[in-house]
């Protein structure tokens, strides 16, 4: 397969900043804390600074949009 078609394994700063539309300091903080919160999870997982798993990234983003959808039908 090639690199244009596979999908990268981490998500980085930049695309934080753009789904969220937030700066780059705050970007760099949800990394930090998703980062914390799956090696808490998952011990042996592989982490990258400044990068965060897409797999747990888009889990996330998946409990945030649910959260807002509940508080929402509140």
């Amino acid at each position: 397969m090639s690199n244009t078609l596979k999908e990268k394994i981490y998500v980085g700063v930049e695309t934080v900043m753009e789904d969220f539309d937030i700066s780059k300091p705050k970007a760099y903080a949800i990394i930090h804390q998703l980062n914390e919160e799956l090696k808490k999870q998952h011990p042996s997982a592989i982490v990258v600074a400044g990068k965060v798993n897409r797999y747990w990234y888009d889990e996330a983003c998946l409990r945030q949009s649910i959260g807002r959808e509940e508080a929402a039908n509140e």
